[in-house]
């Protein structure tokens, strides 16, 4: 039986209560005491004795109240620290002054991989927690806050913080030791700084060789092999990359893009494996995860992995293989789940024959080879491309252009576009800043030919005593053979050309040229 005495303070309360409780013989199994309060928990008394005895209790002088109550005070604050301990998904660990665990929840037991036994009451010592700064923190005092620590499991580091306990004096009684998984600290990070997923819904296409790719990439999507997309650069790799990830069993981990040609190979090396601390001068203080350890569970992308170095391909290989990581300046290993997603727009077989490229590291890229066509031999999707591109600078710079003059379509589908979909891109977003009406004229169009490409060789020679007939002829032929090495077929040439195919055919027929 459970009761809550209310009293006005005095002294001898409680030796009253303990009296009457003694003349009816009746069992006292705890007591506690608050101002104003006392708390019984006897044995269970008769109900035809019961009511004489709650009487007898509020006779006693200074009590003005005695009611039944379900649990003492002590077991509720139990029960919700037992609650608050096992639902909380970050590890709580407590220990005296003695090094004795006094509290340790289910999330301390999975992360730490304690023994099934009962860890409550363990020396501290005896479960070898000497990486977790609980015993510097009882020796010092010290408050560590969210320091990554190396533990013996399989999930190698954890986020430890650390806070003292003291009493009225100032010494410190115990510490209560925080424990965060990592993978949980980056799913938070993730979760607020991540872009919108791309899917392949978001890939724009209306060309067949566009089709059959994103066909394979959603094949490939379900697998997780290692895939290498090739391509020449602005064809969109990370694009794709992003949507086999979003596609995959993936998509709600983590992607983690680097393009290895931007970082100095310095500096390569500790992005990709991290580093511990005092691995080098300037090494942040706890070390650094790299980002294969960030990637953990998720996908990693390797953007333009052909300028790597041959130092760094040897610890990549040894990852690929291994599926463990080890940081800058330590011994110890870490297990990973990575899907890796490789681009290059570089030829990897010469690299390797030129001894540039590790054979074996090209192999464990190569399991499942993606090649993106260049927009030159997607002529449909200029036309597509341009009025998205069009649509979504107009929006973003306030503009009322809604569309392109047939002059500037034919000179965009015309040109070589070297730089792919990305210059694209910035040559509609140059048009849409320079037009003032509703339409993109052709002179809005600015298409710069990169220095060193092939200029059309002079078609006036004087010498030769040319006809006009002869001279026209020869820029005929060479606008045809411009035209078919651009996009090889008698279809595609003739709507560039406003030719009809058969019309193209008789010209490539009469200047000897073959499809």
């Amino acid at each position: 039986m459970y009761f809550c005495i209310s009293y006005i303070d005095r002294i001898g309360i409680v030796h009253d209560v303990t009296l009457i409780l003694t003349k009816r013989e009746i069992n006292i199994i705890s007591m506690e005491v608050e101002e104003g309060k006392v708390f019984l928990e006897c044995q269970t008394v008769h109900r035809d004795q019961q009511q004489a005895f709650v009487e007898e209790l509020a006779s006693i002088r200074g009590v003005h109240k005695v009611e039944e109550i379900s649990f003492m005070p002590s077991k509720e604050r139990a029960e919700q620290l037992h609650a608050i301990l096992t639902s909380v998904h970050d590890g709580i660990l407590a220990v005296n002054h003695h090094g004795i665990i006094t509290q340790c929840n289910p999330a301390a037991v999975r992360m730490l991989r304690l023994p099934s036994q009962q860890v409550q009451g363990q020396p501290l010592g005896s479960i070898l927690f000497k990486n977790l700064l609980i015993q510097e923190t009882l020796e010092t005092g010290c408050h560590y806050h969210n320091r990554e620590v190396f533990i013996a499991s399989d999930q190698g580091y954890c986020v430890v913080s650390t806070i003292p306990l003291r009493n009225n004096s100032g010494d410190v009684v115990g510490v209560i030791a925080l424990i965060r998984n990592t993978q949980d600290v980056r799913n938070l990070m993730r979760s607020m700084t991540t872009s919108l997923p791309m899917t392949f819904a978001d890939v724009p296409f209306a060309s067949p060789v566009m089709e059959q790719v994103l066909t394979e990439a959603h094949r490939y999507a379900a697998s997780d092999s290692t895939i290498l997309i090739r391509g020449e650069t602005g064809t969109g790799k990370e694009l794709i990359a992003r949507a086999l990830h979003s596609a995959s069993a993936r998509g709600n981990a983590a992607f983690v893009p680097i393009n290895c040609a931007a970082i100095p190979d310095t500096l390569l090396e500790s992005e990709l494996f991290g580093y511990v601390e005092g691995a080098f001068t300037g090494a942040v203080k706890g070390g650094k995860p790299g980002l294969f350890e960030l990637a953990n569970g998720g996908t990693l992308f390797l953007d333009e992995v052909g300028e790597v170095s041959a130092h760094i391909q040897v610890k990549m290989l040894r990852v690929l293989q291994e599926q463990r990581v080890r940081r800058v300046g330590s011994n110890k290993e870490v297990a990973i789940d990575v899907r890796i997603i490789a681009a290059t727009n570089r030829n990897l077989e010469d690299m390797v024959a030129d001894k540039i490229f590790r054979e074996d590291l090209y192999y464990r890229l190569n399991v499942i080879p993606l090649v993106l066509p260049p927009l030159r031999e997607r002529f449909e999707d200029i036309r597509l491309l341009s009025e998205l591109f069009l649509k979504q600078f107009a929006d973003k710079l306030q503009r009322s252009v809604t569309g392109f003059s047939p002059l500037a379509l034919q000179r965009l589908e015309s040109y070589n576009w070297p730089g792919n979909v990305r210059e694209l891109k910035n040559v509609i977003e140059r048009a849409v800043n320079l037009v003032d009406g509703i339409e993109v004229q052709s002179e809005h169009i600015f298409l710069g030919r990169l220095s060193g490409s092939p200029a059309l060789p002079t078609l006036v020679q004087f010498e030769t005593y040319q006809t006009l007939d002869e001279r026209l002829g020869e820029l005929e032929r060479i606008i045809l053979q411009e035209t078919f090495r651009r996009f090889r077929s008698s279809r595609r040439m003739g709507a560039v050309l406003g030719l009809s195919h058969t019309a193209v055919l008789k010209k490539m027929h009469k200047y000897e040229l073959s499809l």
